[in-house]
């Protein structure tokens, strides 16, 4: 997978597989939910060492591709 953007499902399985791709990623809580055919939401955090959270909100438009993180 060249640029994770190209479509809403390539987006959605690398969100998915972060801490298998990421080693510095402990866990993930990170949701993609679809808002039609041309909108998703990602919501959640991220959990790296040293209790280091980040915290992910995206608004990602699909309506061409790649898509973009609004």
């Amino acid at each position: 997978m060249n640029n994770p953007l190209n479509t809403a499902e390539d987006y959605e399985l690398f969100l998915y597989t972060l801490t298998d791709q990421f080693p510095p990623v402990n866990r993930s809580t990170i949701t993609f939910v679809r808002r039609g055919a041309s909108l998703a939401r990602v919501a959640g955090k991220l959990f790296l060492a040293r209790e280091i959270r980040l915290v992910v909100r995206e608004r990602i438009v699909f309506h061409r591709l790649p898509a973009l993180i609004d």
